[in-house]
């Protein structure tokens, strides 16, 4: 040991010594030299000390200690790797009686000073100079995450962005030059975090939003840091899909060979234009209609215009008492000259309505070379994992094709979601390229033309994220049967909440209810038919705004017969709990009583009875 201009300075293996500096202020600085130039250093502050060593040491004068007590000893169990690293090797002794031993090895990263070369141009990465920061960084961002998820009881489910904020946002300068991870961060955590749609809260019942789990966000870090492009080859992220596909086919009801087809997109809509473009491969471009409900996800809509079908080829059928697709209007509806592509909804958007799919697809089977039996499963789908749900959505094993989401009542991260096609050969025929020069099939390496997948032959994408880990992991993690017990937890709540508007049905008018989780109502004070349909609307818009801007809860609205206002309640979220609907109950009883005391709303009070 040696002491330099205040500095420790030990000898270690192969001609390379360490300079400690403990600068009391706030870091420990450390220099590595070989044969006495100085060839890298670092400097760590306590939080730093504390997660190199595992925790072992807190902070960086215990750090400091240790190194001085372990650089003292005869043969120094501590070395240099590479002029990068340093090793340091320390036994824990543990035990009553200190009786038990365990070697801890953790290392140190330098950061290396370049020789001199004024002819040499810095090269530039955007990996960190000093790996420990990032690390220190890393490690803040999940303890916040995980506190941000535990706590989400504690806030309200949504707030609107201050305007000083949006102006914050909207002015922030052009980056031409960047600025430290840690600020990015803080910012994030002052202009982002607090303000975000409300989803993941246990109040978010509003639109059909999943809520996400702690699983598929860890998913989404890895997904993240492989960064790996999942158009096909000899991968593991397409084997994982490959799995994810074989597990949803038999959710789905679907052959679970090579004879059906799948990929995973980012939601029904592209799910739905992948089966229209099928479909009107199979029918070899002749006309297709489209036969459906004006309850059907309007994704089918956007997929007929994209692809140029024509709306004068969609046809609305009528619906039933149950807001189910006519199945008696819809036979005598389909031309017996054209092609159709006949929809059926396993749980509609607005009302959680299931048409009859058995029904449908027997009138598809009698003319198989003609109709294509297509489900939109947007919503419902994926309630086959409950054993008790299931036995509503019969029907899926005769489905020519299956668009469905996971990102919403299967809680991966959005965005993911899923078509299933029962053709596995028309499918890639659809949308198979020959590949560019630079995409050539190889007889063996990344791209070996025989016994791997190329999803980019399967739908619109070649640049695809790996959005398979992301289910892979969420289904393993929990298992179907947990799903399907959420499922039906939902659609307990929702009914329990129906028969708590029940016990207030002077008070508050059920519009719709369905089989699944959604209820829609409005308030309408009394039974009275006198009241004037514009104020109750005006009155409910008001009550939904305020439930919103007060951060009680996200309900979404929703408009019957073209001039009934309601609210619209869908849970699709594992946090809500039975207690949160009798408060909600108790809440919109409280808001109410205050509205009738607006000037504008005093009308509604003579209609009310004592």
């Amino acid at each position: 040991m040696a002491f330099s201009n205040n500095k420790q300075v030990f000898e270690l293996n192969a001609d390379y010594s360490l300079a400690l500096k403990d600068d009391s202020m706030e870091y420990l600085k450390m220099e590595l030299y070989h044969n006495q130039t100085l060839i890298s250093h670092v400097s760590l502050n306590d939080n730093q000390c504390s997660m190199t060593t595992h925790y072992l040491c807190d902070g960086r004068k215990e750090f400091y200690d240790l190194l001085i007590d372990l650089l003292g000893t005869t043969e120094s169990s501590i070395r240099s790797i590479d002029s990068k690293y340093l090793e340091i090797a320390c036994n824990v002794h543990f035990g009553s009686q200190k009786t038990f031993t365990k070697l801890k090895i953790f290392k140190i990263q330098f950061i290396c000073i370049s020789p001199m070369n004024n002819d040499q141009k810095d090269e530039v990465s955007l990996d960190p100079s000093n790996w420990n920061d990032v690390r220190s960084l890393g490690h803040r961002i999940m303890d916040d995450m995980i506190d941000y998820l535990r706590d989400i009881r504690f806030r309200p489910v949504w707030r609107q962005i201050p305007l000083e904020i949006r102006r914050t946002i909207a002015d922030t300068d052009f980056p031409l030059h960047g600025q430290s991870a840690l600020e990015v961060y803080d910012e994030i955590c002052s202009n982002v975090l607090p303000y975000p749609v409300g989803n993941i809260h246990p109040h978010f019942w509003g639109y059909v939003q999943g809520t996400g789990s702690t699983i598929g966000a860890f998913a989404e870090l890895i997904s993240g840091t492989m960064n790996t492009m999942s158009w096909g080859g000899h991968q593991s992220s397409i084997y994982i899909e490959r799995q994810v596909l074989s597990w949803l086919k038999v959710l789905m009801d679907f052959p679970n060979d090579d004879t059906s087809s799948g990929v995973l997109v980012s939601g029904t809509s592209v799910a739905t234009i992948i089966a229209m473009a099928i479909a009107r491969k199979k029918f070899s471009n002749r006309i297709m209609k489209v036969y459906c409900t004006k309850e059907t996800h309007s994704c089918i809509m956007r997929a007929l215009d994209l692809l140029n079908i024509g709306k004068e080829n969609l046809i609305f059928i009528p619906t039933n008492s149950e807001r189910q697709i006519d199945l008696k209007i819809l036979e005598t509806t389909i031309d017996p000259h054209s092609c159709g592509f006949i929809v059926g909804s396993a749980g509609t958007a607005g009302t959680g309505a299931i048409d009859d799919l058995q029904g449908i697809a027997t009138i598809c089977m009698k003319r198989s070379h003609d109709l294509w039996f297509h489900i939109d499963g947007a919503i419902g789908a994926v309630a086959r994992c409950s054993k008790r749900l299931r036995l509503l959505l019969k029907g899926f094993e005769h489905a020519d094709s299956v668009a469905f989401d996971l990102h919403k009542w299967l809680f991966v991260p959005y965005e993911c979601g899923c078509i299933l096609i029962r053709d596995g050969q028309l499918h890639k025929s659809t949308f198979s390229q020959p590949p560019a020069s630079y995409l050539t099939l190889m007889n063996g390496g990344i791209t070996p033309s025989e016994g791997e997948v190329f999803f980019s032959d399967y739908g619109l994408e070649l640049s695809r994220s790996m959005k398979s880990l992301k289910v892979w992991m969420t289904l393993k993690t929990y298992g179907i049967e947990t799903f399907g017990q959420i499922m039906e937890q939902n659609v307990d709540q929702v009914k329990y909440f129906t028969q708590l508007l029940q016990q207030h049905s002077n008070q508050f008018q059920i519009l719709v209810t369905g089989p699944l989780n959604i209820v829609c109502f409005r308030y309408i004070a009394s039974q009275s038919n006198m009241i004037d349909l514009e104020l109750l609307n005006r009155f409910n818009r008001q009550l939904l705004v305020t439930i919103q801007e007060r951060g009680i809860a996200v309900v979404s609205p929703i408009v019957f017969d073209s001039e009934i206002f309601g609210l619209r309640m869908c849970i699709t979220n594992h946090r809500t709990k039975m207690f949160d609907m009798d408060r909600f109950m108790t809440q919109l009883i409280e808001l109410t009583n205050e509205f009738l005391n607006l000037e504008e709303y005093l009308s509604i009070q003579k209609f009310i009875s004592n």
